[in-house]
């Protein structure tokens, strides 16, 4: 008398021939096309592109990721796993709309801000942006220049508002397989209306046309404290 274990499949007929055969299912359904694709590598090379921060085999491993019909695949998956994409800058080129509620610091009175910010491509992975602010303590303006050094994945951005101070935000960035990336920055200390104010924060890049400013504060030495949270909407689209 022969015995055959039952096999954990909603077809138990054809396992069994499989069984019988010595042949596996793995053998006679491979995975999809979609996921045979090669993993996605960073080419040797840095080859110049007009107008662009990212070099040319940058961008086409940004573009080959987002035409896999595959899940990517991470560290994990070995010598068979894809690169990460790289950080783009040009994705904060154009016009923006800001809004969000600030609490009450030594910067200003609590309440809704609104304005908007353009950006725009100066050289090589340098940006220049200009932003208008209206808030419940007044509207002030800030001049900034924004570099990111693309082989450190570290992005500076000098902030000199009409207000009297600057900011030097400085800090690393960071993504994922997923293609989301934020910049952790922190800025130097400053002085104003006689209080000592630090700032630090994350700005997340949340899609295409949305990107989120996090804040924190701390005010003379004390710990740093939660500074509101402020969208940038690309301007022609919805948050």
């Amino acid at each position: 008398m022969i015995c055959f274990t039952p096999m954990p499949t909603r077809f138990p007929a054809l396992a069994l021939v499989f069984a019988l055969s010595g042949l596996s299912l793995a053998a006679q359904f491979p995975a999809p096309r979609s996921q045979q694709q090669p993993a996605v590598k960073l080419q040797r090379g840095e080859t110049a592109v007009a107008g662009e921060c990212l070099t040319k085999e940058e961008l086409d491993l940004n573009q080959a990721l987002r035409a896999l019909t595959r899940p990517t695949r991470g560290v994990e998956a070995g010598e068979n796993g894809d690169d990460p994409p790289r950080l783009n800058p040009h994705y904060f080129v154009g016009k923006w709309t800001i809004e969000g509620v600030l609490p009450e610091s030594p910067l200003g009175p609590a309440g809704d801000i609104t304005g908007g910010e353009t950006i725009r491509h100066v050289d090589g992975c340098t940006y220049e942006s200009s932003v208008q602010i209206k808030a419940p303590g007044g509207p002030y303006s800030m001049k900034s220049v924004m570099v990111y050094d693309r082989q450190a994945g570290y992005l500076v951005r000098l902030e000199q508002d009409s207000r009297g101070f600057q900011l030097l935000k400085m800090g690393s960035t960071g993504g994922d397989s997923g293609g989301y990336f934020s910049h952790y920055w922190t800025a130097p200390s400053f002085t104003y209306k006689g209080k000592r104010l630090q700032l630090k924060g994350t700005t997340f890049l949340a899609s295409p046309d949305n990107y989120r400013l996090k804040m924190q504060i701390a005010i003379d030495g004390q710990p740093f404290a939660n500074y509101g949270t402020l969208w940038s909407t690309r301007e022609g689209t919805k948050r």
